[in-house]
C-alpha cells in the first residue's frame, strides 16, 4: 500500500481486492462484487484512514504501552489492555479530510451496516471470525462516524488481542478497514458452507437458515433450519427443520430479538427453488476462490445477497496429490497418527525420508524402477497419508486390514471399517491390489526362514538380528564419512534409504516369533492351564528392548550421580556414554529433520535431575530386576503346572515358547532403534549439505536444509523463501492437536470415536494390566512438564522420546495407540497399568484429577475432580 491510497473506495473497485488496503472482509466483498455476485452496494473505508486516525491522535505509543503487560492466557491482563486502548479511539478526533471522504460516499438518510475488516482476518490459516465488531442499521453522518471509530477500536478487544498473539501476529502488523453497506431488511438470513464443515466432505454444501437478520444465528440464539445439498447436482440429501422461536429484526435505533410468530416457528424458511438459488451461488463462489468458503447471505423479495465470504479454516486439508476423477473415491490412513502414534507434522526432509523408504519398498517388491513420488503416498498438513483403497476392493479383506491396523490403533481400525461400510458401493467392484510375484517368490521365503529361526533358536535369531542392524549402520556411517560433495551426500541418503525398508522387515521377521507369542501368550496359557492371567508377569521387564534399556540406563546414571553428589552435565563420563549410545534419539524421532539428543541434550539432563530429586533411583532398578526374576519364576511355574496337567512334553514345549517370547519380544523395538540410528546419520549428512548451502549463499542457516526437498536442493536455485515458507507452515501445524486418522479423497474426515463411558468411567483399550489410583498430569509434549513420581501420565500419544517420563509414571492414559503401540509395549515392560484409545482424554481429564486406572479392563474412573481455578472459570 502506498501513501496515495484513498481513504474510501467504491465497493467494487479493483484496488479494493488488496487485503492490505481493505482488510480480509472488504477484499473478499470487492472480489465478489467484481465477479457480479449479488452483494449489497456500499463503500470501503480503507486502512489508510485507520492509520491516519491513529497517527493524527498519537495513539500508537499508547497502544504498544498498554500491550506490554498482556499475557494471552490471562483474561485479566487482556481486559485491562482493552479497557486502556478502546477509549483512546472513542475519544479521538476524526480528521476533517477523512470525515469528508466518508460523507461524499454516504447518501443521507440511508440505513447502513458498518463492518470491521482487519488485515489479519479471513485468512486461510486464521479466520479471526467474530473478533472485531459490526454495527447494523446506522443512519446519519454522526452515528456513521461514531460506528467507524467503534470498529477501529474493536481491533483491540481482549479476544482479538489474544487471538493475534496466539497466531504470532505482531501488533505492528495489523490495521483495520471498515466496510459500509446498504442495510438489507432481510426476511430470511443464513450461512452456507461450500464444503460440509461437519464431516469435511467437499462434495456437500451445508446451508443454515432462519427468519430475520443473521445475528440470531451467528450469536447462537436460535437453532436454524439445516440442509445438506449435493455439490454437483444441487439435490438435498438431508434436512432438519428446527423450531425457530427467536429472530433479529430492525428497530428505529438498531436491532433487537423478538419472538417468531407461532405459525412460522416450525415452518421451513426455504423452499426447493430457494435451495437451488443458493446452490447456484455456492457454485459461483467456489469458482472465485481456491478453497472452501463460509458464506453469510440474506434474502428479501425473492433475491439473495451475499454479505460475507471467508475461508473455512476448520477443514483439514485434502491429501495431495489429488486423484484423477476417474480414480473414484479413495480411502486414506494417516501414517503419523495410526501407524506412528504422533499427531505432529513431519518436516519436509522428514517426509522425503518416508518417500524414499516407499520407493525402495516398491522397487524391491516388483523388481522394477519405482516412481520417485508414489501416488499412493499423500501429504496433508505436513502429515503423510497412505492410500489403502486398492487393498480394500474386496470386502472379505476389510476385517483383516482393519484388525492389523487396530493392533497399533484400535480406533483407527474401527474408523476404517466405518468409512468402508458407509461407502461400500464406491469401494468394491473395481480392480484391486495384487501381490507382485517377486514379493511372493523371492522375499517371502526369506522372511519365513528368519521367522522360523526365531521359533527354533531364539538366541541365534536375536544375535543375527542385532548384527544385521549393526552392520548396516556401520556401512552407512563409513560411507557418510567419505562423502565430499552435496551430490555425494544426496546420493548416499537416497541409496541407503531406499534399501532401509526391507532391511527393517527382515529384522522384524527374526523377532516375529517373540512378538506373536507375547500377543497370544494369555490365550495359550488359558487353553493349557485355564488361567490366562498367569501369563502377565512373563510380559513384564522383557530384556533386549533398547527403549526400556535406555530408561534403565538413565536411572543408573541418576543413581551414580546421587552417590557422587554431582549434577548431570554433558561432560560427565556416564552422560557421555549415554549420548554415545542413545544420542541419536529424539522426541518425534521418526522425523529425520528434528534435532537429536546428542545435539541438544538438555531434555536428557533434565530427566536425570528429575530422577535424582524424586527418591532413590535404585528402588526402580530393583523393581525392574525383581520383575525379571518374577518372569523367570512364572515360566517355571507354568511349565510345571502344564506338565502335571498334561504331559512333560507339553511342559517342555510351553517353557520353550515362553522363553522364546522373553528372548525375542523385546527386540520388537530394535528395527525402529536401528531406523533412528540411520536417520540420525542422514540428519548429520544433510546438515553438512546445509552448511555447504549456507556457504554458497542459498540458505541462511544449516538447519534450514530440513525445510526444503531434494528437488529444491538439486535445482541450484535460491532456497531462502522456500525454507522460510515451509518452516512457517511446519511451526503452525505443530499446534494442530486434532488430525484425522482416516480420510477420503472427497474430504470426509474421521478423527475418533465419541468418548464412551460405563458407570461413569471413561473407556478405552486395555493395553497393560493392573490397577492404579493416583493424580493425573496432562502432558502434550514431553519437554513441557516433569512428572512427579507416581503421577498418571495423560497424553495424546507417545513415541520412544517419551520413555524417560514413564519411569516416574504410576499409570499411562493415551488417546491413540493399541496393544502393540510403543506406549503399550513400554508400559507392560515397566509394569505400569495403561489404557489407550481413550477419546478426548486430554480434555476430559484435568491435571490434578484423582482417578483409578484399570489397565486390564480399559477403564478410568474419576474419583475426585481437580479444583477449577478462577482463571479456568473465566476462560470457560
Amino acid at each position: 500500500m502506498n501513501q496515495q491510497t484513498p481513504y474510501t473506495l467504491p465497493l467494487a473497485d479493483p484496488l479494493a481486492t488488496d487485503l492490505a488496503i481493505t482488510g480480509g472482509k472488504g477484499a473478499s466483498l470487492a472480489k465478489m462484487a467484481l465477479a457480479k455476485i449479488p452483494v449489497p452496494d456500499g463503500f470501503h473505508v480503507t486502512t489508510a484512514a485507520y492509520d491516519h486516525f491513529v497517527a493524527d491522535n498519537h495513539l500508537k505509543p499508547k497502544i504498544l504501552q498498554a500491550l506490554t503487560s498482556v499475557n494471552p492466557d490471562d483474561p485479566v491482563t487482556l481486559t485491562i489492555a482493552e479497557n486502556a486502548i478502546r477509549p483512546l479511539f472513542l475519544a479521538g478526533t476524526i480528521p476533517d479530510a477523512l470525515a469528508d471522504a466518508v460523507v461524499q460516499r454516504y447518501r443521507p438518510g440511508e440505513a447502513m451496516a458498518v463492518r470491521s475488516s482487519a488485515t489479519a482476518e479471513d485468512l486461510p490459516e486464521a479466520s479471526f471470525a467474530g473478533q472485531q465488531e459490526t454495527y447494523l442499521n446506522i443512519k446519519g453522518v454522526p452515528d456513521l462516524l461514531e460506528a467507524i471509530k467503534q470498529c477501529w477500536s474493536s481491533l483491540w478487544t481482549a479476544r482479538a488481542i489474544s487471538y493475534r498473539n496466539r497466531q504470532g501476529i505482531s501488533p505492528d502488523e495489523v490495521s483495520l478497514a471498515v466496510v459500509i453497506q446498504h442495510m438489507v431488511p432481510a426476511e430470511v438470513s443464513g450461512i452456507l458452507f461450500t464444503a460440509n464443515p461437519l464431516n469435511g466432505r467437499r462434495d456437500e454444501v451445508l446451508i443454515n437458515a432462519s427468519w430475520g437478520l443473521g445475528e440470531a444465528i451467528v450469536g447462537g440464539q436460535v437453532m436454524p433450519d439445516q440442509w445438506i445439498v449435493n455439490s454437483d447436482s444441487g439435490t438435498p440429501v438431508a434436512a432438519e427443520i428446527a423450531k425457530k422461536e427467536i429472530m433479529t429484526v430492525f428497530t428505529p435505533t438498531g436491532t433487537e430479538n423478538v419472538a417468531v410468530p407461532k405459525y412460522r416457528q416450525e415452518k421451513p424458511v426455504l423452499n426447493a427453488a430457494d435451495l437451488k438459488q443458493l446452490h447456484a451461488l455456492a457454485q459461483r463462489i467456489s469458482q472465485i476462490y481456491d478453497m472452501p468458503q463460509d458464506v453469510e447471505w440474506v434474502y428479501i423479495d425473492g433475491s439473495f445477497f451475499i454479505v460475507q465470504s471467508r475461508p473455512i479454516t476448520g477443514l483439514y486439508p485434502l491429501p495431495e496429490p489429488l486423484p484423477a476423477p476417474e480414480d473414484g473415491l479413495r480411502v486414506y490412513m494417516c501414517l503419523n497418527v495410526a501407524a506412528q502414534g504422533i499427531t505432529e507434522p513431519l518436516t519436509p526432509m522428514g517426509l522425503e525420508m518416508f518417500r524414499l523408504l516407499y520407493v525402495g519398498m516398491t522397487a524391491a517388491a516388483t523388481g522394477k524402477p519405482a516412481d520417485k513420488y508414489p501416488s499412493w503416498a499423500k501429504l496433508a498438513a505436513g502429515r503423510m497419508y497412505l492410500d489403502l483403497t486398492s487393498a480394500l476392493r474386496k470386502p472379505g479383506r476389510w476385517t483383516t486390514v482393519a484388525g492389523n491396523l487396530g493392533r497399533k490403533d484400535p480406533v483407527a481400525g474401527e474408523l476404517l471399517l466405518q468409512v468402508l461400510e458407509n461407502n461400500r458401493d464406491e469401494i468394491v467392484g473395481r480392480p484391486g491390489f495384487r501381490l507382485p510375484w517377486r514379493l511372493v517368490l523371492k522375499i517371502f521365503p526369506g522372511l519365513l526362514a528368519n521367522s522360523l529361526i526365531g521359533y527354533l533358536n531364539p538366541v541365534r535369531a536375536r544375535q543375527k538380528m542385532i548384527a544385521m542392524g549393526d552392520q548396516f549402520v556401520a556401512r552407512l556411517e563409513a560411507e557418510a564419512a567419505a562423502c565430499e560433495s552435496i551430490s555425494d551426500r544426496l546420493n548416499l541418503v537416497e541409496t541407503y534409504n531406499e534399501n532401509l525398508f526391507w532391511q527393517l522387515i527382515y529384522q522384524v521377521a527374526y523377532c516375529s516369533a517373540g512378538i506373536r507369542l507375547v500377543e497370544n501368550g494369555p490365550a495359550l496359557v488359558e487353553r493349557w492351564l485355564g488361567d490366562g492371567e498367569a501369563f502377565h508377569p512373563v510380559a513384564e521387564a522383557i530384556p533386549y528392548n533398547p527403549t526400556t534399556e535406555m530408561g534403565m540406563s538413565l536411572l543408573r546414571i541418576a543413581q551414580q550421580l546421587q552417590q557422587e553428589g554431582e549434577a548431570p552435565t554433558v561432560d560427565h563420563p556416564a552422560v557421555k556414554e549415554f549420548l554415545q549410545q542413545y544420542g541419536h534419539r529424539a522426541v518425534q524421532e521418526i522425523d529425520m529433520g528434528v534435532t537429536r539428543w546428542r545435539e541438544q541434550p538438555e531434555y536428557v539432563l533434565d530427566m536425570i535431575s528429575s530422577y535424582m530429586n524424586q527418591g532413590d533411583p535404585a528402588e526402580k532398578l530393583d523393581d525392574f530386576a525383581a520383575a525379571r526374576t518374577k518372569a523367570d519364576e512364572t515360566i517355571e511355574e507354568i511349565a510345571l503346572q502344564v506338565s502335571q496337567r498334561k504331559t512333560r512334553l507339553h511342559g517342555r514345549l510351553i517353557r520353550h515358547l515362553l522363553r522364546c517370547a522373553r528372548e525375542l519380544a523385546g527386540l520388537r523395538e530394535r528395527p525402529k532403534f536401528d531406523l533412528i540410528r540411520s536417520f540420525a546419520t542422514f540428519h548429520e549428512v544433510m546438515r553438512q549439505v546445509g552448511e555447504t548451502l549456507v556457504e554458497r549463499g542459498r540458505l541462511d542457516q544449516a538447519d534450514d536444509v530440513f525445510f526444503v526437498t531434494f528437488a529444491d536442493i538439486r535445482s541450484e536455485g535460491d532456497l531462502h523463501s522456500a525454507a522460510a515458507a515451509n518452516r512457517a507452515v511446519y511451526e503452525r501445524e505443530i499446534g494442530r492437536r486434532h488430525v484425522p486418522r482416516i480420510m477420503t479423497s472427497r474430504g470426509e474426515s474421521l478423527y475418533g470415536i465419541t468418548y464412551q463411558t460405563k458407570d461413569g468411567a471413561l473407556l478405552g483399550t486395555a493395553v497393560s494390566p493392573g490397577t492404579y489410583e493416583g493424580i493425573v498430569r496432562v502432558v502434550h509434549t514431553p519437554g513441557e512438564a516433569r512428572l512427579t513420581a507416581g503421577e498418571i501420565l495423560v497424553t495424546h500419544s507417545t513415541d520412544p522420546g517419551w520413555t524417560p517420563l514413564f519411569l516416574n509414571a504410576g499409570a499411562l492414559i493415551m488417546e491413540t495407540g493399541g496393544p502393540i503401540s510403543h506406549g503399550a509395549i513400554v508400559a507392560r515392560e515397566y509394569g505400569i497399568p495403561a489404557v489407550a484409545g481413550v477419546a478426548q482424554a486430554t480434555t476430559r481429564l484435568r491435571t490434578g484429577d484423582r482417578v483409578c486406572v484399570d489397565g486390564g479392563q480399559g477403564t478410568i474412573e474419576i474419583l475426585e475432580a481437580a479444583a477449577v481455578t478462577q482463571k479456568e472459570r473465566v476462560l470457560t
